[in-house]
């Protein structure tokens, strides 16, 4: 497992509701903010979209976008339309297929979109890492990873057939680490993605997410990216935007919160784990970062905080 295979396995991506939207003549929608993940690839025809803190763009036919922390965004056949107010629906309530505009009209696009779900308790910290908003074109290599896997999503959600939460959860891990590790340079100049696309930060990259126990330094980070100290921490903290010392820091709490919640790890396995000497030290700096010791930590989680 690399280091981005490792963000995603701890994010564990559920789905929680998936859809074909059709539009025709002239319309727009706008929903409130989500602040989940969610995706969509268009299918036939093209849209404005506008998102909240990102500049208009059109849609065009196999256009992919994914949301990492989904904004209030609009959907609109043009800008001078005032989008229709609309609320985000429950899994409940959530139907297969959505019209909008003149459901008599032809439609001019369709898309297949969907929202999904990062665990809790590490998202918060590992959303920070990945882009806003990844737009990936017809017109780029990428989408050949992507479209296929989305062909599947849509396959699935119409057959209805046992296994179906399953299927459409590691469809969801696939598309994500597809749409990740295709991400153009220009989508995001900082952070993980950028990190990876860096060979040397890399190494260190892998390094702190493969080997999370080993007693990592400045200097021996630097060593694994075949780096003098300075030119390291430089680099790192300028592309990464953090410095080294604290990515590894919030991984090792992140990592050690996963294992805490899902696997009955006691808080001295879950401290050697991650590299602490003492069950004692990792308590300090596991409060200084998250606010709360670990065994209050556990204790919230298990009453269902």
């Amino acid at each position: 497992m690399d280091a981005l295979a490792a963000v995603v396995t701890l994010l564990k991506p559920q789905t929680l509701l998936s859809k074909i939207v059709r539009a025709g003549g002239r319309w727009g929608v706008r929903y409130p903010p989500y602040g989940q993940p969610s995706f969509a690839l268009v299918l036939s025809g093209s849209c404005w979209l506008a998102a909240e803190g990102i500049p208009a763009t059109t849609l065009h036919s196999g256009d992919f976008i994914l949301f990492s922390a989904t904004p209030g965004f609009s959907l609109a056949s043009d800008l001078k339309t005032k989008p229709k107010a609309m609320v985000i629906p429950r899994p409940e309530d959530h139907a297969d297929e959505v019209v909008h505009g003149d459901p008599m009209l032809e439609p001019a696009v369709t898309l297949i979109g969907g929202g999904f779900a990062f665990d809790p308790i590490n998202a918060s910290v590992l959303v920070d890492l990945l882009p806003k908003m990844m737009h990936i074109r017809a017109t780029d290599p990428a989408i050949d990873g992507i479209a296929p896997v989305v062909e599947l999503i849509k396959r699935e959600m119409r057959a209805k057939r046992a296994g179906q939460a399953l299927v459409l959860t590691r469809l969801i891990e696939i598309i994500l680490v597809e749409a990740l590790r295709s991400a153009p340079p220009e989508v995001q100049s900082t952070g993980l993605l950028a990190g990876l696309r860096d060979a040397q930060l890399a190494a260190a990259l892998r390094g702190i997410h493969m080997k999370t126990s080993h007693p990592w330094t400045l200097e021996t980070l630097a060593r694994e990216s075949g780096m003098s100290r300075s030119s390291f921490a430089d680099r790192f903290a300028r592309v990464i935007g953090i410095t080294p010392l604290n990515y590894l820091l919030q991984w090792r709490i992140a990592v050690a919160k996963n294992m805490l919640a899902h696997e009955q790890t006691t808080i001295a396995e879950a401290a050697f784990a991650v590299g602490y000497r003492s069950a004692s030290a990792f308590s300090t700096a596991f409060s200084r970062e998250t606010g709360r010791s670990p065994k209050e930590f556990v204790d919230a989680h298990r009453a269902g905080a």
